[in-house]
């Protein structure tokens, strides 16, 4: 089964990250690939909430419906959604680790159909892809828990009115 794994160590506590990283609502408003969210459950975030998920890959807007599978605070959280006949699941497990916390994100990818199953043979491909995505968007992430993270379209408007 195709998997990839990012650590990543933050500078704030457990509950802290898992707050950042859980809040569905907001994670928009930090990383532009995500376009929407629409909720396909009601109530707060636990396991079984389903919520569709518009985001920008290669160019493209893509909508997938992602369902929480696991929803342990603060100490963990899973999300899985299918695409091109492939199932994704996501686990996200939190550690203290000194003052800050480790951020563990493991990724895998079962194939649901035997055409599928061949395609994951050229999983290598397109995981880097994936991975890539996912540690950026872990780091923007990673930056709003821990209190550096800027507004890229800010940053730009300002630099923009500097050089006038």
């Amino acid at each position: 089964m195709p998997s990839f794994e990012i650590t990543r160590i933050v500078d704030a506590s457990v509950q802290r990250v898992f707050d950042v990283f859980t809040d569905i609502d907001n994670l928009g408003n930090y990383c532009k690939d995500i376009v929407k969210i629409e909720h396909l459950t009601a109530g707060p975030i636990a396991a079984g909430t389903k919520f569709k998920e518009t985001r920008q890959v290669f160019g493209r807007e893509s909508t997938e419906t992602l369902t929480v599978e696991e929803f342990d605070p603060p100490d963990h959280w899973a999300i899985s959604g299918e695409f091109g006949g492939m199932v994704f699941m996501t686990r996200f497990d939190l550690q203290p680790e000194g003052d800050g916390t480790r951020l563990i994100v493991r990724t895998t990818v079962k194939p649901t159909n035997p055409l599928a199953w061949i395609m994951s043979l050229f999983s290598p491909l397109f995981m880097g892809s994936m991975k890539k995505a996912m540690k950026r968007e872990t780091d923007i992430f990673a930056s709003v828990a821990d209190g550096t993270w800027t507004d890229p379209d800010v940053e730009e408007s300002d630099e923009s009115e500097s050089a006038d």
